[in-house]
């Protein structure tokens, strides 16, 4: 399965696509949205992964970094690209940003698992 990479360039965070890279939004939106860091927590039982390794539940990141890191799926694609950029939300968000955003704070908070 193909993943589609992100980055950051002058100011402004992309996408790539099956076609070309499409704007998400600007980077100083996307961390008003997200944060410079994020942290999620976990729970005692969530703390017994040999992966995690913590002392008090939380697990903090700095979003631009994991951000630029991060790869997606196509059809993580495609609903992003699915949004208009030119749209705004009622806080003045570009839709597309707004929607990446949420859709990441939802991957975040349930820690991958999207399923449950």
């Amino acid at each position: 399965m193909r993943r589609f990479d992100t980055t950051f360039t002058d100011g402004t965070f992309y996408l790539e696509t099956p076609d070309d890279w499409i704007e998400v939004g600007s980077e100083e939106t996307l961390l008003e949205l997200l944060g410079e860091t994020y942290t999620i927590e976990y729970d005692e039982q969530e703390r017994t992964v040999a992966w995690l390794d913590t002392d008090d539940g939380e697990l903090t990141f700095d979003v631009r970094e994991t951000l630029e890191e991060m790869s997606f799926t196509e059809e993580f694609v495609a609903q992003i690209a699915d949004c208009e950029l030119s749209r705004t939300t009622d806080d003045g968000v570009p839709v597309r940003t707004a929607v990446f955003a949420d859709m990441m704070q939802t991957i975040w908070d349930s820690k991958g698992n999207l399923e449950d």
